[in-house]
């Protein structure tokens, strides 16, 4: 039987205590392996560039630049990791906004548990800038 690869996320959030619990959440996941941590939009997109991660889990609201435009800015590019937008108030962001940033997914904070490693599991898609299959 061959060993799946770890899945390569991202952390992004203005938030160090949040960011300290997801670290801690997903490093009892074992097909998980966090490659990094930004504090904005701006720290997420060079991030992304220099590491390409599988997935980036992304807050919405964050200083400089915000998970919405950081999306559009790395859909721009060449790289295509899977893109979770994280929220507090889901329910407050249409889905349009989402959609037309080129996330793949709008997750409430409050739900991280029960979405969360299935969300991230879902990256068995070709990747546009390696041709990597996961």
């Amino acid at each position: 039987m061959a060993t799946e690869r770890k899945r390569r996320v991202l952390l992004v959030d203005d938030s160090p205590a949040f960011r300290g619990l997801l670290q801690w959440y997903l490093g009892t996941l074992p097909e998980i392996e966090i490659v990094a941590e930004a504090d904005n939009g701006e720290q997420a997109i060079a991030e992304v560039t220099r590491l390409q991660p599988d997935v980036v889990l992304m807050d919405v609201r964050m200083p400089k630049m915000d998970g919405l435009e950081a999306t559009r800015r790395i859909r721009a590019g060449s790289e295509s990791p899977r893109i979770l937008l994280l929220t507090n108030h889901a329910s407050a962001i249409p889905a349009g906004l989402v959609a037309e940033a080129g996330a793949d997914a709008l997750l409430d904070k409050a739900e991280l548990a029960d979405r969360l490693p299935a969300e991230i599991a879902n990256t068995t898609h070709l990747t546009r800038a390696t041709g990597r299959h996961d």
